[in-house]
């Protein structure tokens, strides 16, 4: 349990100030597959109509990385400059006749781990219009559904869908502190099927990390003022960043040691007296 007294009275410890995000890894896939990169059986595959999907930059285009259901692709990267959140950027393509959470057969779920730990997990549905897919994108995100987009069609279940993840807050500013980093990408479930009925691929992999903006600007106003302090002592009333209460992220971890306690607070004091983010 907290003590009162000292979350008051912590006022004295300097916090760590912005640094603009790095990118760490980027490649398209149109050559050939990078060392920081075990793809499994995953291959370089040129893009087919997919090319031109997506924002003007940052479109598909010449060869993507395909992998049928039920294999891992594995990024790894070391010596990761000084940071407190990672980003991953990508375009998503979901190939052939993925089946969402229907019942024959049931379930393709698209899960996305970060050094083990599960940051995205939903389900991508093609073969019919009827199916159930849990993934609904933010505004922006689908850049085509269940159109005829190449390799097994033309027509029958084999329609495809093409997704710009780099929207999705999910895979933005993810607490992340540690030198090194892992990132495994894996369509699961039990309706995994060969890749000629079904597979994904991925275009335009990037990856980033951020220092904070700014230490204790919980609700990125660019500022450190009294929103934030109510953001702030509520995850510190709750305490550990496990707590299914927490909100996403623990955000209010500030020396991401798993709770919200009175170090945190020391750095929050700090960056609430200098108010305005530099």
């Amino acid at each position: 349990m907290h003590n009162p007294i000292s979350f008051i009275a912590a006022l004295c410890v300097a916090a760590p100030l912005a640094s603009a995000g790095t990118v760490v890894f980027s490649n398209n896939f149109d050559s050939t597959v990078p060392p920081q990169v075990s793809p499994g059986v995953a291959l370089i595959t040129p893009v087919q109509f997919f090319a031109g999907l997506g924002p003007s930059g940052y479109q598909f285009g010449g060869s993507f990385l395909r992998s049928p259901t039920g294999n891992t692709v594995t990024i790894t990267l070391n010596n990761l400059p000084t940071h407190t959140t990672l980003s991953v950027d990508f375009l998503f393509a979901a190939i052939d006749s993925l089946d969402g959470t229907g019942t024959f057969p049931e379930g393709d779920f698209l899960n996305v781990k970060v050094d083990g730990v599960s940051i995205f997990r939903e389900s991508f549905a093609n073969a019919t219009a009827s199916q159930d897919q849990t993934y609904v994108a933010p505004a922006g995100g689908v850049l085509a559904r269940r159109l005829d987009l190449g390799f097994s069609g033309p027509g029958s279940y084999y329609t495809d869908s093409a997704y710009n993840m780099a929207i999705d807050p999910r895979f933005q500013n993810i607490a992340h502190t540690a030198s090194t980093a892992t990132i495994a990408f894996i369509m699961e479930g039990p309706g995994i099927q060969d890749l000629n009925d079904e597979s994904w691929a991925m275009d335009n992999l990037r990856i980033s990390v951020n220092a904070a903006a700014c230490v204790g600007d919980l609700n990125n106003d660019n500022q450190v003022d009294d929103a934030d302090f109510q953001i702030f002592v509520v995850a510190y009333d709750i305490l550990d960043c496990a707590d299914a209460s927490m909100p996403a992220g623990c955000p209010a971890d500030l020396n991401a040691d798993g709770f919200v306690d009175d170090l945190d607070f020391q750095a929050f004091a700090v960056a609430y007296d200098q108010l305005i983010c530099p």
